[in-house]
């Protein structure tokens, strides 16, 4: 799944909980501390939806710069996708839902 400024990527790994796993290259945020923000950013948005994730490992990478969005913008967004990657892992797995 995509976004205009994340991709993720999503599998079933077998436990009881979810796993994050963040890309964030130099292509993407030149600098250190936007790559830095992006990742604090994607793991307190995980944080906060972990239980509903369920059991999967998620991979979140940061494909633009962020400086010209806010922090709530980008929660936002972050929220949007983990919400897409719930409903889509429930209609394949009709176990989970």
């Amino acid at each position: 799944m995509t976004s205009l400024d994340f991709a993720v990527w999503v599998q079933p790994n077998g436990r009881a909980h979810a796993r994050l796993g963040i890309v964030a290259g130099k292509k993407a945020a030149a600098r250190a501390v936007d790559r830095n923000r992006a990742k604090r950013l994607i793991r307190e948005t995980f944080g906060v939806m972990f239980s509903e994730v369920g059991p999967l490992d998620v991979v979140v990478q940061l494909r633009t710069d962020l400086r010209k969005l806010d922090n709530a913008e980008v929660r936002g967004e972050l929220r949007r996708l983990l919400e897409r990657v719930k409903v889509a892992t429930a209609a394949r797995d009709p176990a989970t839902s």
